[in-house]
């Protein structure tokens, strides 16, 4: 326990080292005049924020430690008019201890017990002999209280009989937080920061292009073709959460739980965005998601026993459709946890797994793993980065169990964001003692910017698989 202290100074120091990192990168956004982070920088605090986290809970453990050494400390210290200078047996300089001396009695058979038992009979003796030394009125309460415990009935852990010697811990710097997904789609997003003054992102572009031709012969008439353009639109949409707050729970709570409530919500908020851009309805205030655009390339997977095997073509389809109608590569097949562990089961017929650790063998192998993710990029088919994504719907097709699967370039589609804004308003709920706690965000989404940089798998065949 006596290297807890460094250790415990340590993880500080580290903590500090890490929470001075996020403050220069938010810095550095402020000093370019933007709120929000680029996404470079975005990686970069995560990253930090979650070095952070974990060295919290470390620190937590590390206190706890400490407390309980000096606790054993304190127990350990001799009886009133007993010096522990005195004690030859357990003395500073004795390079013995009591309590493995009290370890070794519970294990006979080692050579090392008996010596135990013989220097803590000799430790006993000694107590024994300061105490009869004490003046005869603290021998007498030492007796009265030694009568008092006799007449106590089997003193245990329930309240009122012992029990409150025993108090329950709280460790409420270790909140559990609320399971969620994340927004590993809506990070694949070519992301910008969303330009102030405005409530719509308009992308003008062709929609009859120019037409170069063969000029026959010399002086013969030239291939003329004129333009009409189009405009791909994003509305400005806000994402916002409220939590209402008790003064008294914020003041009287020994953690910063206001902290925890903002976590939270932006949690949320990150989970609602990322449903947007996946299957938002482009009304009543959503963006337009991947799985809504008029144009994107349709792949029908039908097949009422899928394999992985099956699946492999109609992946390999959505990818060809990409390459010849955007003529550039997918860079994304996101899809739902569940099709990508069925995925990772598979095996072929001599029990060899189809999806193997990137840098494997590769005899026979489907796909990559690398690594095996439960969220985000989890590994590859065909080359193509795989996003584990849980906002992915399964209740879809007429069966309202399918997931689709999303096999895009998502460098084609724009993610506008705002900074996220966190505010406490205890003036709105003053006369109850309230705190409202808000966080809001600006966004918009152009998914359409490319109809055919997408291609949705979709059929009988994106049942979610049974017990994935």
């Amino acid at each position: 326990m006596a290297t807890a202290h460094p250790m415990l100074e340590a993880a500080q120091r580290q903590r500090a080292d890490k929470l001075a990192e996020m403050d220069l990168i938010v810095a550095k956004a402020e000093a370019r005049g933007q709120g929000s982070l680029l996404a470079s920088e975005r990686r970069a605090f995560d990253a930090a924020r979650r070095v952070v986290e974990d060295l919290e809970e470390r620190i937590g453990d590390l206190q706890v430690q400490v407390d309980r050494s000096n606790t054993a400390a304190a127990a350990s210290r001799p009886p009133l008019g007993f010096s522990r200078g005195a004690d030859t047996v357990y003395g500073q300089e004795s390079g013995q201890s009591y309590f493995r001396d009290l370890a070794l009695l519970t294990m006979p058979g080692d050579p090392r017990a008996y010596p135990a038992q013989q220097r803590l009979a000799a430790h006993a003796q000694m107590i024994e002999r300061a105490q009869s030394d004490l003046p005869a009125e603290f021998r007498a309460d030492h007796t009265r209280a030694a009568a008092d415990m006799e007449l106590r009935v089997n003193p245990n852990t329930t309240d009122g009989m012992g029990g409150y010697a025993v108090p329950p811990l709280w460790l409420v710097n270790q909140w559990i937080a609320a399971l969620r997904p994340g927004r590993p789609v809506a990070d694949r997003c070519h992301q910008y920061p969303l330009p102030p003054g405005t409530d719509s992102i308009n992308l003008p572009g062709f929609n009859t292009p120019t037409l170069a031709g063969v000029q026959t012969t010399d002086l013969a008439g030239v291939v003329s073709q004129d333009f009409t353009d189009r405009a791909a639109t994003g509305a400005v949409h806000t994402i916002a959460g409220t939590s209402d707050v008790a003064i008294q729970l914020l003041d009287l709570s020994p953690t910063n739980l206001d902290e925890i409530i903002f976590t939270d919500l932006i949690a949320s908020y990150n989970q609602q965005l990322d449903k947007l851009v996946l299957n938002g309805t482009g009304t009543a205030g959503q963006h337009l998601g991947l799985l809504n655009v008029s144009g994107t390339n349709a792949v029908t997977f039908t097949s009422g026993s899928p394999t992985v095997p099956l699946l492999y073509t109609p992946l390999a389809q959505a990818a060809a459709q990409v390459a010849k109608l955007r003529y550039k590569s997918a860079d994304t097949i996101a899809m739902h946890p569940s099709h990508w562990w069925w995925i990772a089961s598979a095996l072929d017929s001599q029990n060899r797994p189809l999806v193997e650790p990137k840098g494997g063998d590769g005899i026979n192998t489907v796909a990559v793993y690398d690594p095996m993710a439960a969220e985000g990029v989890a590994g590859s088919i065909a080359g193509i980065p795989v996003i584990v994504d849980a906002n992915i719907p399964t209740n879809l097709g007429t069966g309202t169990n399918q997931a689709p699967i999303i096999v895009a370039r998502m460098d084609d589609v724009y993610l506008y964001e705002g900074a996220m804004r966190i505010r406490a308003l205890p003036g709105v709920l003053s006369g109850t003692l309230e705190i409202r706690l808000q966080v809001f965000n600006y966004s918009a989404l152009i998914a359409n910017r490319y109809p055919t940089a997408v291609s949705i798998v979709n059929g009988t065949g994106c049942v979610v698989p049974t017990g994935f």
